[in-house]
Protein backbone atom coordinates (compact mmCIF):
# COMPACT_ATOMS: atom_id res chain seq x y z
CA UNK A 1 0.00 0.00 0.00
CA UNK A 2 1.37 3.74 -0.96
CA UNK A 3 1.51 5.90 1.95
CA UNK A 4 -0.31 9.31 1.39
CA UNK A 5 -0.27 12.37 3.78
CA UNK A 6 -3.23 12.80 5.64
CA UNK A 7 -5.66 15.58 4.17
CA UNK A 8 -4.59 14.65 0.46
CA UNK A 9 -7.80 15.55 -1.86
CA UNK A 10 -9.48 12.84 -3.22
CA UNK A 11 -8.73 10.37 -0.74
CA UNK A 12 -10.25 8.87 2.40
CA UNK A 13 -9.70 6.71 5.22
CA UNK A 14 -11.52 3.13 5.64
CA UNK A 15 -11.32 0.35 8.03
CA UNK A 16 -9.48 -2.41 7.01
CA UNK A 17 -8.87 -5.81 7.98
CA UNK A 18 -5.20 -4.42 9.51
CA UNK A 19 -6.86 -1.11 10.59
CA UNK A 20 -7.67 2.47 8.13
CA UNK A 21 -6.56 2.33 4.87
CA UNK A 22 -6.89 5.33 2.10
CA UNK A 23 -9.39 4.27 -1.02
CA UNK A 24 -10.03 6.72 -3.70
CA UNK A 25 -12.71 9.01 -3.05
CA UNK A 26 -15.52 9.37 -6.35
CA UNK A 27 -15.53 12.79 -7.69
CA UNK A 28 -18.24 15.26 -7.62
CA UNK A 29 -19.77 14.49 -11.17
CA UNK A 30 -19.95 10.90 -10.35
CA UNK A 31 -21.91 11.54 -6.97
CA UNK A 32 -24.18 14.18 -8.70
CA UNK A 33 -24.79 11.89 -11.71
CA UNK A 34 -26.10 8.91 -8.94
CA UNK A 35 -27.60 11.36 -7.24
CA UNK A 36 -29.64 12.45 -10.05
CA UNK A 37 -30.16 9.16 -11.46
CA UNK A 38 -31.73 7.90 -8.13
CA UNK A 39 -33.93 11.31 -8.01
CA UNK A 40 -35.46 10.04 -11.08
CA UNK A 41 -36.57 7.16 -10.12
CA UNK A 42 -37.80 8.08 -6.43
CA UNK A 43 -41.35 8.16 -5.29
CA UNK A 44 -42.57 10.05 -2.30
CA UNK A 45 -43.71 7.97 0.55
CA UNK A 46 -46.20 8.58 3.49
CA UNK A 47 -44.87 12.11 5.50
CA UNK A 48 -44.91 11.83 9.12
CA UNK A 49 -44.32 14.56 11.64
CA UNK A 50 -42.18 14.01 14.70
CA UNK A 51 -42.77 15.08 18.11
CA UNK A 52 -41.26 18.68 17.59
CA UNK A 53 -43.45 19.42 14.54
CA UNK A 54 -40.78 18.82 12.04
CA UNK A 55 -42.25 17.17 8.76
CA UNK A 56 -40.78 13.32 7.39
CA UNK A 57 -41.20 12.63 3.82
CA UNK A 58 -39.35 9.28 2.91
CA UNK A 59 -38.33 9.24 -1.17
CA UNK A 60 -38.77 5.19 -1.88
CA UNK A 61 -37.14 3.45 -5.00
CA UNK A 62 -38.24 -0.15 -5.12
CA UNK A 63 -39.62 0.01 -1.99
CA UNK A 64 -36.34 1.12 -0.46
CA UNK A 65 -36.07 4.18 1.60
CA UNK A 66 -33.11 5.92 -0.06
CA UNK A 67 -33.81 9.39 1.52
CA UNK A 68 -35.71 11.49 3.15
CA UNK A 69 -37.29 15.62 2.46
CA UNK A 70 -38.29 17.75 5.35
CA UNK A 71 -40.73 19.95 3.04
CA UNK A 72 -43.52 18.36 0.60
CA UNK A 73 -41.42 18.99 -3.10
CA UNK A 74 -40.98 16.69 -5.60
CA UNK A 75 -37.66 14.80 -6.49
CA UNK A 76 -37.28 15.67 -9.82
CA UNK A 77 -37.34 19.73 -9.06
CA UNK A 78 -34.69 18.94 -6.47
CA UNK A 79 -30.58 20.47 -7.22
CA UNK A 80 -27.81 18.06 -5.67
CA UNK A 81 -26.00 20.01 -2.70
CA UNK A 82 -22.81 18.88 -1.16
CA UNK A 83 -22.10 15.60 0.44
CA UNK A 84 -19.81 13.62 2.47
CA UNK A 85 -19.12 10.10 3.14
CA UNK A 86 -19.60 8.44 6.00
CA UNK A 87 -19.68 4.98 7.76
CA UNK A 88 -22.74 3.50 5.83
CA UNK A 89 -22.15 5.05 2.88
CA UNK A 90 -22.27 8.82 0.98
CA UNK A 91 -25.03 11.26 2.35
CA UNK A 92 -25.98 13.81 -0.52
CA UNK A 93 -27.77 17.47 0.10
CA UNK A 94 -31.12 18.02 -2.01
CA UNK A 95 -31.21 21.21 -2.64
CA UNK A 96 -34.54 23.38 -3.46
CA UNK A 97 -34.22 26.88 -3.89
CA UNK A 98 -30.79 27.62 -2.21
CA UNK A 99 -32.41 25.74 0.80
CA UNK A 100 -31.63 22.07 1.89
CA UNK A 101 -34.76 20.14 2.11
CA UNK A 102 -33.62 16.92 2.34
CA UNK A 103 -30.75 14.62 1.89
CA UNK A 104 -30.63 11.45 -0.28
CA UNK A 105 -28.15 8.03 1.00
CA UNK A 106 -25.78 6.30 -2.07
CA UNK A 107 -24.34 2.96 -1.00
Amino acid sequence: MVEMPFGVPGWKWKVGRFGYIMENEPSYEEIKAKAKALLEKATKGPAWHCRCGTVHVPLLVDGEIVGELWEDVEPRELEVGAYWHGKWGTKVQLVKDGRVVGLLWLA
